[in-house]
């Protein structure tokens, strides 16, 4: 999946990364059943290599109130849920990062589980896809050094 394809479907979030409703989540995850399972196998790639990128010490420590491995995550998919421009911002400059782990509401996790219900109410099958990158929080090596 392309970026440009990636943050296009992202466009139904409207860059409110703080949004409380499943709606948007679910038009995505309905978005991706119609169409090919490649296409939601590519969305959880790109969204893993998204996250990949945001798992860095910089951007775990700029917080003023700490945030636990599950709260930096979250938070990091608020960050996606917030758009392309949300994205490449915080990459520029970290204390972009702040105003996402003020009040993110936690929902923007719900984003992690976009592609395996497409993937389910596609195929009917549970989801195994294994992602390339892994977004778990300190899984980027490199960008935790010191």
């Amino acid at each position: 999946m392309t970026d440009d394809e990636f943050w296009s479907l992202i466009d139904v979030f409207e860059g409110r990364f703080d949004v409380c409703d499943n709606g948007p989540y679910e038009r995505l995850s309905a978005t991706l059943a119609a169409g090919p399972e490649e296409r939601i196998f590519g969305f959880a790639d790109k969204l893993a290599e998204l996250l990949f990128g945001l798992d860095r010490r910089d951007l775990a420590t700029v917080s003023r109130t700490p945030l636990g491995d599950d709260g930096f995550l979250y938070v990091r998919c608020a960050v996606v849920v917030g758009g392309r421009a949300a994205y490449t911002s915080v990459l520029a400059d970290r204390t972009a990062f702040i105003p996402f782990t003020v009040d993110y509401g936690g929902h923007a996790a719900a984003l992690l589980d976009v592609a395996s219900n497409a993937y389910t109410s596609k195929t009917g099958l549970e989801w195994d896809h294994l992602e390339p990158h892994d977004f778990e929080t300190m899984s980027n090596e490199e960008g935790w050094l010191p």
